[in-house]
């Protein structure tokens, strides 16, 4: 997907970079503020805010 964040992603776009998606999306740590997305690195998410673990 390029340099494009998770945020942008549009849902055609998903099927096909579905490997790329797994790979952004598996263990999470961040999440955007703005629309709720979940990755692993905050690079993916436009308003990255951190998730703490409990």
């Amino acid at each position: 997907m390029g340099s494009k964040t998770l945020c942008e992603w549009r849902r055609h776009e998903i099927p096909s970079d579905l490997k790329s998606l797994r790979r952004i999306v598996s263990k999470p740590k961040f999440v955007c503020g703005k629309c709720a997305r979940s990755a692993n690195d905050r690079d993916y998410l436009c308003q990255p805010l951190r998730l703490k673990e409990e």
